[in-house]
């Protein structure tokens, strides 16, 4: 079976009349092939705008690695003056994003 390459699933769009900020749309499988495309999409939209809105919804699995990625995301935002959400989270990535103690600095609430 074709495996589709991890950066065709990760979506930036501009921000539109009235939005704040650059969205990124995360794919299904957050893993670690999916981490330097995600690494590549979120810089492209940070270097838009410092703030910045990512799409969860649509994840089943998400590893260490690409949280990694979220979280320096995020503080890099901050460091510029801008944000990070983390909008949608589907029930696997709030459970990583849990596991690891990461729902702080996400800006997810606990539980």
């Amino acid at each position: 079976m074709p495996v589709s390459e991890p950066s065709e699933s990760l979506s930036v769009a501009a921000a539109g009349a009235g939005e704040a900020a650059p969205a990124l749309s995360l794919p299904p499988a957050l893993d670690l092939t999916t981490a330097d495309p995600l690494h590549a999409a979120l810089l492209a939209g940070l270097s838009h705008d410092p703030a910045l809105l990512v799409d969860g919804s649509e994840v089943e699995r998400a590893g260490t690695a690409c949280l990694q990625v979220l979280v320096a995301a995020a503080r890099t935002a901050a460091g510029r003056g801008g944000s990070f959400a983390l909008l949608n989270p589907s029930t696997a990535l709030r459970d990583a994003v849990g596991d690891l103690g990461l729902a702080g600095v996400l800006g997810m609430e606990a539980g």
